[in-house]
């Protein structure tokens, strides 16, 4: 792999901690130094920060509130 690839995972943990689990990128990134920024991509859906993910999680939240208000509500 790259010095500048290894250098940038030093500077990224979360990064580094998706190759540690998922050896593929390795590979990968060993062969086409510009999939790094896929790597990203696919690090916010490893780490559930995209956006869907947010939305879904915050319904989750308000549902849980919404059945603890009719629970103690009664």
């Amino acid at each position: 792999m790259r010095k500048e690839i290894i250098d940038y995972l030093e500077q990224r943990p979360d990064l580094k901690y998706i190759i540690r689990e998922q050896p593929q990128w390795y590979r990968k990134l060993s062969r086409d130094p510009l999939a790094i920024q896929e790597l990203e991509k696919e690090s916010k859906y490893f780490y559930g920060k995209t956006f869907g993910q947010k939305v879904d999680r915050l319904h989750e939240q308000i549902d849980t509130f919404s059945k603890l208000v009719q629970l103690f509500g009664k």
